[in-house]
């Protein structure tokens, strides 16, 4: 048996969550768990059921959600995570309290010309590799036009480069009030028009690039 850990809630918050999770407090935090007796599922329908209670429970409460396949082995070891990083969970719960997450998503050009720079010099090769992993000046710009557009209306704000759908992207992660979630997406709107369908927002989800 082992325990599969979704989130942190604030203690006081524990009556409003899935029936089929375990509680366990400790400090003003709650730890939801539900236990398992088999190997932990990696099969997609299983990270999606997931993902669906993690909506769930994030529509019901603040929550700092952790990402699919944290198993912890038992109530014990549940308590010492939570006692060694209380001091942690409490601020983020704080930051995270009545928030959504919304993902604005650049599209890059595919600029990795590594294979034919190979053939010419190795500093192209290497020029060729740095570009694969920066964001092209044009992106930046964007994402200053896009912050600009939203000041005031989200709390913090992340970038990341991926690879979504086999090509490179760069995300923009934004926590957004839910008392500004109408304004952001009407205003996000209004700007997206101008900006090519290379640029795409996502969400409303659970705050989990913010909830390192």
């Amino acid at each position: 048996m082992s325990l599969l850990l979704f989130g942190i809630i604030a203690g006081e918050c524990s009556s409003r969550v899935d029936a089929d999770l375990r509680l366990i407090q400790f400090e003003g935090l709650a730890a939801l768990v539900k236990v398992t007796h088999t190997e932990l599922s990696r099969e997609s329908t299983a990270v999606m059921e997931y993902g669906d209670q993690i909506m769930r429970i994030h529509q019901q409460t603040t929550l700092i959600p952790v990402r699919y396949g944290s198993l912890l082995a038992d109530e014990q070891e549940v308590i010492k995570h939570l006692k060694d990083h209380a001091s942690h969970y409490h601020a983020l719960l704080a930051k995270l309290v009545d928030c959504e997450e919304f993902g604005i998503r650049i599209m890059l050009m595919d600029n990795d010309n590594t294979a034919v720079a190979a053939q010419t010099s190795g500093q192209a090769y290497l020029l060729a590799r740095k570009n694969v992993y920066s964001v092209p000046e044009w992106a930046t710009q964007q994402e200053t036009l896009i912050n600009h557009t939203l000041a005031g209306l989200y709390r913090e704000h992340q970038t990341a480069l991926s690879v979504f759908n086999g090509q490179r992207s760069y995300l923009l992660s934004y926590l957004v009030p839910r008392a500004t979630l109408m304004q952001f997406k009407m205003d996000y709107a209004n700007l997206a028009a101008s900006m090519g369908t290379h640029v795409t927002l996502s969400g409303p989800w659970p705050p989990y690039n913010f909830a390192e």
